[in-house]
């Protein structure tokens, strides 16, 4: 376009007029004193000449646009003609500005160098970036300026160019009843094209991939559910740049919404739509450009917020108050927002779509009858009723804990909550302290980190959270479901009787009943049809009398946990449990069966033979995870040796024996917990030559005096082995001379006298690293305690004995770490041990000995600071010089148990 002939033929012939009487001027005599002035600059200042907007009335034709410089951006050069005392001077100059949107408020010249004096501007041309000419200007009303020597004057020039002015776009809800099935988070638009029409000239633009940032606001207006909630939350978004249109009025025509996930984009949906008109001025900014983003009340994401507002409104919404550990204590639902954010909502996890993927409602108080509302959320894959660490924990679906999505590998972590919260720990917890810090210590065994099991105090047993009294079938439509929690309800379950576990609509007149009453006609209603629903919870519901059918439908179940339903009586609990078995649907399925603290007394009687044949517990093929925890348990049926357990929970029962092909090892097998039962042997269920090592085996607290079928005894493969707390009188030597490769022995709290030689033969009684003797009644150890036979022995805890002489025969053990014969106590209860090991102190590894609570005398020892555990106290007779270790003590190198009254020489710091 050549804008340069915006000037008329008369401009330019008297342009060039005035430049040819220039240019027959003589110079003038007044020249030298001219330049004896000095210099000055001058710079030139181009800006936007007031010009308005023909009518709109008027044909777009009739608007002389052409005749005007379309952005002041595009002038990169001008050149401007001067006069001076009759003397042309010509001068292309470079023109500046911040950026190209700063331009259109005016641009600025490099500045120009002149001799001092009176200028009159005659014209100028302005140039683009390639020196095409785009422009040509006359000097205006204020052409006559001045150059002072030394000074720099701004001389403005103006531009008849285009009227700009900046739009930044507002995206503004309208929640319309238009049909579709989509839908989409108002806060997941992160980039938006938008299309505006020039409603005069018809002229068509688009602004291209422009951020939106997203933002919750709230507005005056009393909420219809709590009349003191005078706040609405409503979502805002607008796009972060601004961007420049000619002056005019527009209108928005259509846009394209996107999400942004990492450097991917998707787009969402693109919408033609009638924006409300706004006015763009010159160099001003309009920011009521109003883009009407449509949502729709009939896509599934808005289908499934109203889906939840009936939930809430049916199950005593408006008294739910939250009690746990996720969210602040009161917490509830809140409805007085925009309809589109009824979805966040606490327990509620959206999908990018908007679908609601996760219903958390353990914790808040619920009541009533689930409706029939629950069947739309057919995206969901988590749904909570209650849980088994409601109160007591509250983070089993927190971000940590059970999630939308997660991965396989956290996925097999969760499943193992309950067992961590309520079931594990580590059996070398019962040793003594002092050999716990000798196991911490060693960086070649796993560290015992102590237990922080949560009793169930906060949550008791047959107690209820909710009142939670029925689930609709229509549950049965969400085919996406994996993991189901009913939990501390009052839900009832009765043999023969009512069932309200998703078996009946809440209201068959609903109008969701009625739109899926065809589904059920149809038969696809069906638990057949569940199959990601891999984990179940039905966990200390009172009023639970036997286990709901749905259960035993569930194709693809792995996690059952259903203790502390002490409703179920014993021989109901059997029934049930047999039935799960032998279910060719159930039973090869359940890897984890949680089933403690009920009142179950016998395993089911079709147990595997001697051959590992017949019987319905072989049929739970894939059982890894057993928990039987304080039942009643009388009589234990073999599962056979081709059920592969890692670990099995029968603490608290009443056993008195387990069948020799209970059940098989794997290299998986963490724990085996047989502890507070009524054993009178170590069962004989174990094979010391299998390759498969256990971590740990618990027999404690039991009746047990020896090992079954004595020198036949096959050894218990496991690496800690706890017999503490039983009625042995005979160390039992079967346990080593079978090959078991124990490295920890607990054998506390028993009956034994001594440990005859012999005792610790076996081809892997070398393994020995550990060993708890406390509170028995030992006088001695034989030979077996040297290094020929036990060489690894780090610790060994001899304490609340009967020794009246120390025994030496461990101290010649170079890995001796620790050793303790605290207490020792003759028949009489009468202090038995005078005697100080002399020569203690060269012992080359060991660092911690307790002597205490005995009758030592005289120690003619002198210490020294590798021992640096040190526990003296309670021997009132004793005297002993510790000038060897005081200034290992004064440092807080040396830990010393003593008493004051102790006659303790060297070091006077001690009574200080």
């Amino acid at each position: 376009m050549n804008i340069y002939k915006l000037y008329s033929k008369y401009f330019l012939s008297l342009l060039v007029s005035m430049l040819a009487m220039v240019a027959v001027t003589s110079c003038s005599d007044d020249d030298e004193d001219l330049a004896q002035s000095g210099y000055g600059y001058v710079q030139f200042k181009l800006t936007k000449s007031s010009f308005e907007s023909a009518p709109e009335t008027e044909e777009p034709a009739s608007r002389a646009m052409t005749d005007k410089l379309d952005k002041l951006a595009d002038a990169k050069k001008i050149q401007v003609v001067l006069l001076h005392d009759g003397t042309t001077v010509s001068q292309t100059l470079l023109l500046n500005s911040y950026n190209d949107e700063n331009a259109e408020f005016g641009l600025r010249s490099d500045k120009l160098q002149l001799v001092a004096g009176a200028y009159k501007v005659v014209g100028y041309y302005l140039y683009d970036a390639v020196d095409e000419q785009l422009y040509a200007g006359g000097s205006g009303d204020n052409s006559d300026f001045t150059v002072v020597s030394g000074g720099l004057y701004v001389q403005e020039l103006s531009v008849d160019a285009v009227s700009r002015g900046m739009v930044k776009f507002q995206l503004e809800k309208q929640v319309l009843s238009r049909a579709t099935e989509e839908g989409y988070l108002f806060n997941a638009i992160a980039e938006i094209d938008v299309t505006v029409k020039n409603m005069f000239t018809r002229e068509v633009t688009t602004f291209e991939k422009m951020k939106v940032t997203y933002e919750t606001d709230y507005e005056e207006s009393v909420g219809t559910d709590n009349p003191d909630d005078h706040y609405k939350e409503v979502g805002k978004a607008s796009c972060d740049s601004l961007v420049w249109l000619p002056a005019g009025t527009y209108q928005v025509t259509s846009y394209t919404t996107y999400s942004r996930s990492g450097v991917s984009r998707t787009e969402l949906e693109t919408q033609v739509v009638k924006g409300e008109s706004f006015v763009v001025s010159n160099n001003e900014v309009t920011e009521n450009a109003f883009v009407p983003i449509l949502l729709s009340e009939t896509s599934e994401n808005i289908k499934d917020y109203k889906a939840l507002k009936e939930i809430w409104d049916k199950m005593g919404g408006k008294n739910w108050s939250y009690y746990g550990a996720e969210y602040p204590e009161g917490t509830n639902w809140n409805f007085n927002k925009d309809i589109d954010l009824w979805g966040e909502q606490p327990g509620v996890t959206l999908g990018n779509n908007g679908r609601v993927t996760g219903l958390v409602l353990s914790g808040f108080g619920i009541s009533g009858f689930v409706p029939d509302a629950i069947g739309q959320l057919t995206e969901v894959q988590i749904l909570a009723l209650g849980s088994h660490d409601e109160k007591v924990g509250g983070k089993l679906f927190s971000s940590e804990g059970i999630t939308v999505g997660m991965s396989e590998e956290h996925k097999q972590k969760m499943r193992h909550h309950y067992e961590e919260m309520f079931l594990k720990y580590d059996v070398r917890e019962n040793l003594s302290e002092m050999l716990q810090d000798v196991i911490n210590n060693d960086p070649k065994q796993s560290k015992i980190v102590k237990s922080s099991r949560i009793s169930l105090k906060d949550t008791q047993i047959g107690g209820t959270t909710s009142r939670l009294d029925g689930i609709s079938k229509a549950v049965m439509r969400l085919t996406k479901l994996q993991q189901l929690y009913i939990a501390n309800a009052p839900i009832a379950c009765v043999p023969g009787g009512v069932d309200n576990f998703c078996t009946e609509w809440e209201d068959s007149n609903s109008e969701y009943a009625k739109q899926y009453q065809q589904e059920e006609d149809e038969g696809k209603l069906s638990w057949s049809n569940m199959k990601e629903l891999t984990d179940v919870e039905v966990y200390n519901c009172q009023n639970v009398k036997t286990l709901p059918a749905f259960l035993y439908q569930l194709p693809e179940i792995q996690l059952l946990n259903i203790a502390c339903n002490r409703g179920i009586e014993a021989e109901q609990l059997k029934a049930d449990w047999t039935a799960l078995a032998k279910s060719d649907i159930t039973g090869p399925k359940i890897q984890i069966l949680y089933m403690g603290y009920n009142n179950l007394k016998e395993f089911p009687d079709e147990g595997a033979d001697a051959n590992g044949q017949g019987g319905v517990l072989t049929n739970m093929k894939k059982l890894g995870l057993l928990d039987l925890t304080d039942n009643q348990v009388e009589k234990v049926t073999a599962f056979g040796t081709d059920i592969k357990f890692a670990t099995v929970y029968l603490q608290n029962n009443r056993i008195t024996e387990i069948p020799a092909n209970f059940c098989g090892f794997t290299n998986e097998m963490e724990t085996f917990n047989f502890s507070n039962n009524l054993l009178t042997e170590v069962p004989d269920i174990f094979d010391a030559k299998s390759v498969y090592v256990m971590g740990s085996v618990d027999f404690s607290h039991n009746k047990i005096t020896k090992v079954q079928n004595g020198s036949a005894f096959k050894g218990i493969n496991a690496s800690t082995v706890s017999l503490a707390n039983n009625l042995i009188e005979e160390f039992p030597k079967e346990l080593f001379a079978a090959g078991s490769p124990i490295q920890t022995l607990d054998i506390s709290g028993n009956k034994l006298t001594k440990v005859p030689k012999g005792s610790l033969t076996g081809e892997k009684a070398h393994l020995l690293e550990n060993i708890d003797l406390r509170f028995n009644r030992l006088t001695e150890l034989s030979d077996d305690f040297r290094a020929t036979t036990i060489p690894y022995l780090q610790g060994i805890d001899l304490s609340y004995n009967s020794f009246s002489k120390f025994p030496t025969e461990p101290l010649n053990v170079s890995q001796l770490r620790a050793i303790a014969i605290r207490h020792q106590r003759d028949d009489k209860g009468e202090r038995c041990l005078r005697e100080w090991p002399e020569g203690i102190t060269t012992c080359p590894s060991l660092y911690q000995f307790q002597i205490g609570s005995n009758d030592i005398r005289k120690v003619e020892e002198v210490m020294t600071p590798y021992i640096y555990v040190l526990d003296i106290a309670d021997n009132p007779n004793i005297t002993i010089d510790l000038s060897g270790v005081c200034s290992a003590i004064s440092q807080g190198l040396y830990y010393l148990f003593y008493d004051k009254t102790q006659d303790i020489r060297g070091c006077d710091i001690l009574f200080e």
